[in-house]
């Protein structure tokens, strides 16, 4: 997302020259809009923020791996020309006085109507818990089909590439990813639904500019934003290196651990990401750097 100057690109592991020069040709636009649909989607304080410190940021070329590979599978991708297919389309849809706009990997005009994929690298891990904001997104994009070009859409999906996919595990766990390319459908909001979602989420971001320009307090990430990943219990046995199984409370991973002879290991929930900022810019937000303080305090 180009905001104007530059974030600071590292090269730490001394990559070809030609990798940090395409890290650092950010081609992104959101073209003449207010708003993209994957900003109103994420958190107002995260995007105030990495506006207010873009210019400070900092990126290491090797972290930026899968960010490079998508944009050049959207390059591939409008190569990629099959029948019916609309690759790679910006649509512009105002509401609100706000002009938001929205680039739609592929649409598949069929007889009954359209449906929407949108190509997403993402882990095994990942691809297993619920993602809400790929169902937002994906009903944003049919919303301003129907509200742009005034045709209905039938299906949204997801293009999964597990970057991480392993055959073994797919082989050992039937609710592994069986393959590493998966196809998930999402499910499909009424249009008045999704248009409340995009007037609230306009306004959220409305009230965090307004903050910004006054410097008040940012609106705070809420649990889901903060990706929380929630503390387990796991109950191990000496010389396996698997955990016998996993608890949500300790009591019950105690009893377990009793039973078999084993032992409880704590797998310590946190703010993922918080923790791994995958924001960006936790190092200048209030909200993460007071959890840090009260954890020192806890400790």
């Amino acid at each position: 997302m180009f905001l104007g100057g530059y974030m600071k690109i590292t090269n730490k592991f001394n990559v070809p020259d030609t990798l940090v020069a395409l890290a650092k040709n950010d081609t992104y636009t959101k073209g003449k809009a207010d708003f993209s649909v994957t900003e109103i989607i994420s958190p107002p304080r995260v995007q105030r923020l990495r506006r207010k410190y873009w210019n400070e940021m900092e990126s290491d070329v090797s972290d930026m791996l899968w960010q490079l590979l998508g944009s050049a599978l959207h390059v591939v991708a409008e190569r990629g020309q099959a029948e019916d297919c609309i690759t790679e389309e910006r649509l512009y849809v105002e509401v609100d006085g706000v002009t938001l706009s929205g680039a739609i990997d592929i649409q598949k005009v069929t007889p009954e109507g359209i449906i929407i994929t949108d190509y997403k690298f993402t882990s095994a891990w990942a691809l297993r818990q619920d993602k809400f904001e790929w169902a937002a997104q994906q009903n944003m994009y049919a919303w301003m089909v129907h509200k742009a070009k005034g045709q209905k859409v039938i299906g949204i999906q997801i293009c999964a590439l597990i970057r991480d996919w392993v055959r073994r595990e797919a082989q050992a766990k039937p609710d592994y990813p069986q393959a590493p390319i998966q196809v998930i459908n999402l499910p499909l909001w009424d249009l008045e639904k999704t248009e409340q979602y995009v007037r609230d989420r306009i306004n959220l971001h409305r009230d965090s500019k307004v903050a910004a320009d006054f410097e008040e307090e940012l609106p705070f990430c809420t649990e889901d934003e903060k990706w929380i990943r929630e503390t387990k219990y796991a109950v191990k046995k000496e010389g396996r290196k698997t955990a016998v199984k996993l608890f949500d409370e300790p009591i019950a991973a105690g009893e377990l651990a009793h039973e078999v002879g084993g032992f409880v290991e704590i797998r310590k929930g946190e703010a993922v990401r918080c923790t791994g900022n995958f924001c960006g810019v936790s190092q200048w937000c209030s909200q993460y750097q007071a959890t840090l303080t009260e954890g020192n305090q806890d400790d």
